[in-house]
């Protein structure tokens, strides 16, 4: 099926910062835990310069934020602390084993705005198997927040996948057409 039309907004993050930004909570092996200060620039400096130079559907009905790996990590936490701008979220092959899998509880304890619609994948191969035990556990907590309707949660495990871009760039047109498909 066909997306509606978006503008899509890359900020790179490939610079020491990316653990700091990209986590919710400091892992005591690999520090981090800026994550709140980055969806902070996100909402209130960088959507709002979007919203004024392009033509755009500011609700969050029509606002999408997608990451993988650590990227997945904070797009999950952008659902549980920023779901009022964020209404749809695309979590792919997400380092749910970060900071002894915090990311578990918070979503578990997310308040009563939540996203409209969640997507989660990961793969099931390669050193790491993709997180897949980890990111099914995580499925397993947004649906017991009641992302049970196909309409609204979509969990895929590609057959393997791996914790690389090529397997990413694979799933994404399945990843946005759910969340950006015709009609939602």
């Amino acid at each position: 099926g066909s997306i509606r039309e978006a503008i899509v907004i890359g900020p790179e993050n490939a610079g020491a910062a990316r653990i700091d930004e990209y986590t919710p909570t400091a892992d005591p092996t690999y520090g981090g835990g800026d994550g709140g200060l980055y969806l902070r620039f996100v909402v209130e400096e960088l959507k709002p310069t979007v919203d004024a130079t392009f033509r755009t559907r500011t609700g969050a009905a029509d606002t999408v934020m997608v990451g993988s790996s650590l990227g997945g990590l904070i797009t999950s936490y952008a659902g549980v602390t920023h779901a009022d701008t964020f209404g749809a979220i695309g979590v792919m092959s997400p380092s749910t084993w970060w900071d002894g899998r915090v990311i578990l509880s918070l979503v578990s304890g997310s308040g009563p705005v939540r996203p409209l619609r969640v997507y989660l994948d990961s793969g099931d191969s390669g050193p790491s198997s993709d997180d897949v035990d980890n990111t099914r556990d995580l499925a397993q907590v947004y649906t017991s927040l009641g992302y049970a309707d196909a309409g609204v949660f979509r969990y895929t495990v590609q057959a393997g996948g791996t914790h690389t871009e090529a397997a990413w760039a694979s799933r994404l047109p399945g990843a946005m057409g759910f969340l950006l498909g015709r009609g939602r």
